[in-house]
């Protein structure tokens, strides 16, 4: 005697549901991961420049020389040079004379590059201002054996702000906290990162928020 054996599984009505209920997960799911990533992406950014400005300024201050940080495109060659391009497109690190001479923005030779970093990508920009206004020429930031910023290199303002922008704008990600990052460099040379949309959206941000 031979005993039936039924094959169980979904009719066509429960696919539906289980398809429909699968539909409304995604849709909640993938949008809140993606901006989880893009969070991670953003801090990511500010702390790494942040630690960029930190590095420089103990580097000035342990070798008693002048240190520079600028934008370079040039960030993947044998030397690199300032470029008047934006941060977000690569930065470097270099000994930018000894005193008694005076910093020019441009390194002693090769080897006084201290470091080099490659493109932020994943639509980052860094827009860089001064305590008061954008910046006209090659933006930088130099610090003297000191440890304190300079304010002034051949007629052109030190960057004391950087704004961290990405294709969500002005957004608030949850519990005010704002898309973007302001990164701003006190008057003794330390980053600050503000990450309240209340506080990157302000007046007193020379770069107006994202």
């Amino acid at each position: 005697m031979h005993t039936k054996k039924f094959q169980t599984g979904f009719n066509v009505m429960e696919l539906m549901v289980v398809l429909f209920v699968a539909g409304i997960l995604l849709s909640v799911g993938v949008p809140s991961f993606n901006g989880f990533v893009a969070n991670g992406r953003m801090s990511t950014a500010a702390n790494e420049l942040a630690s960029t400005l930190h590095t420089a300024r103990t580097e000035a201050v342990k070798r008693r020389v002048n240190i520079t940080v600028c934008p370079s495109s040039e960030w993947d060659v044998a030397a690199p040079t300032c470029t008047d391009t934006p941060f977000e497109d690569g930065w470097i690190i270099f000994v930018d004379s000894v005193p008694p001479a005076a910093p020019n923005m441009a390194p002693v030779n090769a080897a006084g590059v201290l470091y080099a970093r490659g493109p932020l990508g994943r639509s980052i920009t860094v827009a860089a201002a001064d305590t008061n206004d954008a910046i006209g020429g090659n933006p930088f930031v130099s610090f003297g054996p000191n440890g304190y910023p300079l304010l002034v290199m051949g007629g052109n303002p030190a960057v004391f702000n950087f704004q961290l922008c990405d294709e969500r704008g002005d957004a608030n990600t949850g519990g005010g906290i704002a898309a973007g990052r302001w990164l701003q460099l006190t008057p003794t040379g330390r980053p600050q990162i503000y990450r309240e949309q209340a506080q990157v959206q302000a007046a007193a941000n020379p770069n107006e928020g994202c």
